[in-house]
């Protein structure tokens, strides 16, 4: 996985840094030409032919292996692990305006929390906290046993309770993450309940921070890719300045992008799927839960690389050649 793949664009830069280096040894191999005699210069002119290719080869070199370097590439390694058996599970409910959206029936948020409160009713002595976010993430109910009190909560669950009209998972989801109790020995897992309509915030922040605090994040796709329009009352849709309707779209790209990377799954809560394989979808309780998937980073490997051979080609570059004089 790359964190930065757009850096992958520098590769371009080797082309002119290529062309430089050619116009150098076409400029070196000029000036051997006007010296005269045959043997010393011709003997000199390999050197320097030789040294030019070998300097050129591993600075290039080096220049390539640093490019991998900045897209911060990280691999999942399968680490045998005796997780804990106790649970904490924070759902991060987004209650922007597109969640009004009735694409699904009756709506994205009440669907939403028909799911949670079917989960709280086969719960597993997991503990339960709620964040709900739009433009900031607010703690609604810190992590307790206590169930009723997150079922009135989650009852509540509406667009009005903030004013922001933007959407920011990443404040959700960093909201949720820092709302787990501290100094406890208990697995971490978010449940993300959005239609993936953010505009704001970054995805690649998320997983590394979940993947510094070892907290697992299972994804909820909220609607359909078809989309709908957005109700805010029985006669009134949200529409656009140019007075037309305005349709919310599920965007599932990004919400499997985070789940992926923080080792949860993604599921989507649509017309077709029913609430019974969502919860097996979301189980807290999957088979060969021992086995954690940590994400490393691999681009020290490609530094030392680049730095290996950059040293190289400085070492060539510097080093007289004997017998050639």
């Amino acid at each position: 996985m790359l964190l930065h793949p757009e850096s992958l664009w520098l590769l371009l830069l080797l082309l002119p840094v290529g062309a430089v280096l050619l116009r150098n040894y076409r400029m070196g191999r000029k000036e051997f030409k006007r010296v005269k005699g045959s043997g010393p210069a011709k003997r000199l002119f390999d050197v320097f032919t030789i040294k030019w290719f070998f300097t050129s080869f591993f600075f290039l070199l080096s220049l390539l292996f640093i490019i991998f370097a900045l897209t911060g590439l990280k691999d999942k390694r399968e680490t045998l692990e005796e997780l804990p058996a106790d649970k904490d599970v924070i759902f991060a409910v987004d209650i922007s305006r597109s969640m009004l959206s009735r694409d699904i029936q009756p709506s994205r948020l009440e669907r939403t929390t028909t799911l949670i409160n079917s989960i709280f009713s086969r719960s597993n002595s997991a503990r339960y906290g709620l964040v709900v976010f739009k433009g900031e993430g607010y703690v609604y109910v810190p992590v307790t046993e206590d169930l009723e009190a997150m079922k009135k909560a989650i009852d509540t669950l509406s667009p009005s309770m903030f004013s922001s009209g933007s959407t920011n998972i990443q404040a959700g989801l960093e909201t949720a993450f820092n709302a787990f109790p501290s100094g406890e020995e208990r697995r971490k897992i978010v449940i993300l309940f959005t239609d993936g309509e953010s505009h704001s915030g970054s995805s690649a922040a998320v997983t590394t921070t979940a993947g510094k605090k070892q907290i697992t994040v299972n994804v909820v796709g909220v609607g359909t890719t078809q989309g709908g329009e957005i109700t805010l009352s029985e006669d009134r849709t949200l529409r656009n300045q140019d007075g037309e309707v305005v349709i919310s779209r599920l965007n599932p790209v990004p919400l499997r992008k985070i789940a992926e990377e923080t080792g949860g799954t993604y599921c989507q809560l649509d017309e077709v799927g029913s609430l019974s394989e969502l919860f097996e979808c979301l189980s807290l309780q999957q088979k060969g839960e021992n086995i954690r998937f940590l994400e490393q980073e691999r681009y020290q490997l490609f530094l030392l690389v680049a730095i290996a051979a950059l040293f190289i080609s400085f070492l060539v570059r510097i080093i007289p050649w004997r017998g050639t004089y």
